[in-house]
């Protein structure tokens, strides 16, 4: 084979894994949208205008993490900023949608990030736990 050949194959084969990886994140991101809608039981003038208000706190939440990771800050300083960014948009939040599904909001991305964080710990487990056992086992 050509180093061409082997290069293109590569090429190929790394399109295809980001193509892969990207339609998990969209489906896993439509899921918590379906997930977030029905838990707050926003009407369809509500996800409207909500969804908008959502993408900008979810691109600076997301933002905010990276950058408390990348400096390895402490996990009470995290919350803190967590809280303070809650506080930020909340009225944003509230001009679209009520005080109390404000509050369903807070409550289901955390039930959304604990349902994820054991899915994640599950296939890991099962993945780890399927390479430790012997050729013939179950």
């Amino acid at each position: 084979m050509t180093m061409k050949k082997i290069l293109l194959t590569f090429l190929f084969i790394c399109i295809g894994s980001l193509i892969l990886v990207y339609s998990q994140g969209e489906r896993l991101e439509s899921l918590k949208i379906a997930y977030l809608t029905k838990q707050l039981q926003l009407t369809t003038e509500e996800a409207q205008k909500f969804w908008p208000v959502y993408n900008v706190y979810e691109s600076e939440m997301k933002q905010m993490v990276r950058e408390h990771r990348e400096k390895n800050g402490s996990e009470i300083e995290l919350e803190e900023k967590i809280l303070a960014l809650h506080k930020k948009h909340k009225p944003a939040f509230l001009k679209v949608i009520s005080e109390d599904k404000f509050d369903k909001l807070m409550v289901a991305e955390k039930s959304w990030n604990e349902m994820l964080r054991k899915e994640l710990q599950r296939r890991k487990d099962s993945s780890s736990s399927g390479k430790q056992r012997s050729p013939g086992q179950p």
